[in-house]
């Protein structure tokens, strides 16, 4: 399957700085950010209605802090602070190998090339797909006991030469039963252009296959326990999902791939999301769709960015325009990725998907495994790492070095036929690509994962360590942005310099933040704290304060107080700061942290 060389071409804290007093050869001390004034030096009226964040021309009115007390101090103990908790879902062991292919190989063509899935046949096996153009499964009593069983595929391609009848190359991507005996089963269908000159001679001339590649769903069903599977309609009637294209010879690879497993709701509707690669400049992101009919082929529709309602239509049978297609799920929060399994988790009360992605601001690190967790299959929370493996453009060269492929969430308690639940402890399963793309030396190999509570610490950025920035990045008006000598250090380039944070997660209980920081020569001028609740970069004025800078020749801590701003509440995912708001400064941060006021 070339999905994986599609998505790695496309791609998709105690300070060191020393004793300030020596280092600066001036005073040191703590200074309370002075709430700016209702209007700015300048007489600037301050903005009153939530807008873009645009260059800060004039503090927002806020209440001063007070610094006399008014009434007697409280002799009742105050009640003890308890810090924030959140589920997470993190991995709890090694990893295990399931299908070794030097050993357990049916044939060398017998590997791992979409995600694994598991469903229980009628008679007590459990069955856990193998796919590639031959799919081959693995059986047993349990899924700790499959072995592979290679009497014969279970789903063969047919190799089609035609694009319009979908019967290319299949991988078996879905299969979901609810009775142990009609397995119904998502196909991953590919027409790759380049393998049919016999018939087509004039088609693809490059001879390169992603050029020339094209992605489809399509629908197969077994009457026996998954033994065999072949198409519910005949084609091109088997077909659920496709792009409003037709066939393009040497443009770009597109279509939709990689099928989630089938999920059921309690509302009825079975449910799927594919990765999407789209004309003409390959933008990927994930889609949904849902049926209450699995088999027609035609009753799927697709989320349209408000409801199901979207149809999905044959481009060489019917007219079909370039808007005929399912609108980006999630996009912020899942990214163009994060499809490939989900399960209804039953101590998290909710869904949780996975897939391959990376960080959510820079996609330059932290490649491997993300998952997100839902309600409702439509609304879903921003991703987080479950495990980092060299997968994506974190491998330099995927065709030749060790990559990870294909994550799904398998738990073998679960008491859906199709593996659909888990109960809070299950498995990750994944490809290993023991030598990249171009070796069919893959293994499938699986990790201990579970829901947990996790104590959420106040977040502190000490910059330690000379070159990390520890997730901040310069994004307007700072040059010379580095971590060096124990200090995030910049300078100002122009009148509104800001700088953002990664994803965070940073509970509104810690509602006290103290920056120090030096910027000679910005005494007076107002320094800007952004947050927002989504993601990186979208900040409104009504989501953040102001305050003074004084005396900041030397280090000083700066305590900027939250707590009585409305719109701190929730959990922060990004934080931008914008720390002068004049050029020429030099601007040295020893490290920003939060506590509970």
């Amino acid at each position: 399957m070339t999905g994986l060389m599609v998505a790695s071409a496309l791609a998709l804290a105690a300070c060191s700085g020393g004793d300030d007093s020596a280092e600066t050869g001036g005073p040191t001390g703590t200074v309370d950010a002075t709430t700016a004034p209702a209007t700015s030096p300048s007489g600037t009226e301050p903005a009153t209605t939530p807008t873009t964040a645009a260059p800060t021309t004039a503090p927002p009115t806020t209440t001063v802090r007070s610094t006399v007390a008014t009434t007697p101090p409280s002799t009742s103990e105050p009640e003890p602070f308890v810090p924030p908790s959140r589920t997470r879902v993190v991995v709890t062991g090694p990893e295990e190998i399931v299908f070794d292919w030097t050993d357990d190989r049916c044939e060398d063509a017998n590997i791992p090339d979409i995600a694994a899935r598991a469903f229980r046949s009628a008679d007590g096996r459990v069955n856990l797909t193998i796919g590639h153009w031959d799919t081959y499964a693995m059986v047993g009593p349990s899924l700790g006991e499959v072995v592979s069983d290679c009497s014969a595929p279970i789903l063969s391609s047919p190799y089609g030469p035609d694009p319009a009848t979908f019967t290319d190359s299949w991988w078996i991507g879905s299969p979901y039963t609810d009775d142990g005996t009609t397995v119904y089963a998502v196909v991953h269908n590919e027409y790759r252009g380049d393998t049919h000159p016999a018939t087509r001679p004039d088609q693809c001339p490059s001879g390169e296959r992603l050029p020339c590649l094209d992605t489809s769903f399509v629908m197969v069903v077994s009457t026996d326990g998954g033994r065999t599977f072949a198409p519910v309609a005949d084609p091109p009637g088997h077909m659920i999902a496709t792009l409003p294209y037709t066939y393009r010879d040497d443009t770009v690879p597109s279509g939709i791939r990689q099928p989630s497993n089938v999920v059921r709701h309690s509302d009825g509707f079975y449910y799927l999301f594919g990765n999407v690669s789209d004309q003409p400049d390959e933008r990927q992101w994930v889609c949904a769709m849902r049926t209450d009919d699995l088999a027609n082929p035609s009753a799927w529709r697709y989320w349209d960015g408000s409801g199901f309602t979207g149809e999905w239509l044959d481009p060489y049978t019917e007219t079909a325009t370039a808007g005929d297609k399912c609108a980006p799920l999630a996009d912020a929060e899942l990214g163009g990725s994060v499809q490939e399994s989900v399960v209804y988790d039953e101590a998290l009360g909710g869904y949780v998907m996975v897939g391959i992605s990376a960080n959510t601001v820079t996609y330059d690190d932290e490649w491997g495994v993300y998952y997100a967790t839902s309600e409702n299959l439509v609304d879903w929370t921003l991703r987080e790492l479950l495990i980092e493996l060299p997968s994506g453009l974190a491998v330099a060269d995927p065709a030749n070095e060790l990559v990870y492929a294909y994550p799904s969430i398998i738990d073998p308690d679960s008491a859906s036929p199709s593996f659909g639940t888990s109960d809070g402890e299950m498995y990750l399963y994944i490809s290993r690509f023991n030598f990249g793309g171009n070796s069919l030396d893959r293994d499938l190999v699986r990790y201990p994962i579970a829901v947990v509570e996790e104590e959420i610490p106040a977040p502190a950025w000490t910059f330690d360590t000379d070159g990390d920035t520890e997730g901040w990045f310069a994004d307007n008006d700072l040059d010379a942005f580095e971590a060096v000598d124990g200090v995030l250090r910049m300078e100002s380039t122009g009148d509104d310099p800001w700088f953002l944070s990664s994803e965070i997660v940073l509970p509104a209980v810690y509602d006290r933040m103290t920056i120090r920081m030096k910027a000679p020569g910005a005494d007076g001028e107002y320094a800007q704290l952004f947050w927002t609740e989504a993601g990186v970069g979208e900040t409104t004025e009504a989501q953040s304060t102001v305050f003074e800078l004084r005396d900041v020749d030397d280090f000083r801590d700066i305590v900027v107080d939250l707590g009585g701003i409305p719109t701190w509440q929730g959990t922060i995912r990004a934080l931008r700061l914008d720390p002068v708001e004049s050029a020429g400064r030099t601007i040295e941060i020893d490290s920003i942290t939060f506590s509970n006021s």
